[in-house]
């Protein structure tokens, strides 16, 4: 096992603020502990995907070069030591799937991420219409609103996805594979009352 994805503990903050006719309210969710193991780092670090396996290395060459002794060299030499002690000091060839960030040869607990957030689930911004309007209008209340929900994840460990983005349920929690960024909405309501 490498990864629990049950949290520690889960809680939200709501508050509404008024003024005159304007009302302003925000939800904002905490989920603190979990872990979640990410398919997507697993195989995307292999393969290049992700924008730190671009750009250029230590020489000031594409990373994507091929390995060689010359000073055309690509590839990143990774920190850390070999087996005798020694600085490593051997380059990787980040376009291979053998490369020291793909799932060959990296362990699978660098790809566990905890599973924390804090989001901006949803705020809202409503007017209601007051009683000079309504006097005109068949109605003893209306309103109308702009509502947004998932608009902001404000702090969170796992790179480059949602950690709510997942595959599956019962025994399958704890995995993410194929996630897409965080979907926003926006949205508005109109209410009326007879």
């Amino acid at each position: 096992m490498i990864g629990d994805i049950n949290p520690d503990w889960t809680g939200g903050v709501f508050n509404s603020f008024k003024y005159k006719n304007l009302v302003f309210s925000f939800l904002i969710d905490i989920q603190k502990g979990g872990e979640l193991f990410s398919l997507d780092t697993w195989y995307g670090y292999a393969t290049g995907l992700y924008d730190f396996t671009a750009g250029s290395n230590d020489l000031g060459n594409p990373v994507r070069n091929d390995v060689t002794n010359g000073a055309d060299s690509g590839g990143v030499i990774l920190p850390g030591v070999n087996a005798d002690g020694s600085v490593n000091s051997t380059r990787n060839y980040v376009g291979y799937y053998a490369n020291g960030w793909g799932y060959v040869r990296s362990p699978n607990a660098a790809h566990v991420y905890d599973a924390g957030f804090v989001k901006l689930r949803e705020a809202s911004l409503t007017y209601d219409f007051g009683n000079k309007v309504l006097d005109k209008l068949p109605f003893t209340h209306a309103s109308v609103s702009i509502i947004g929900r998932n608009l902001w994840i404000i702090e969170k460990d796992v790179p480059y996805a949602d950690p709510e983005a997942g595959l599956g349920a019962g025994n399958i929690q704890g995995y993410q594979s194929g996630s897409y960024p965080a979907v926003k909405e926006i949205g508005a309501s109109i209410k009326l009352q007879f």
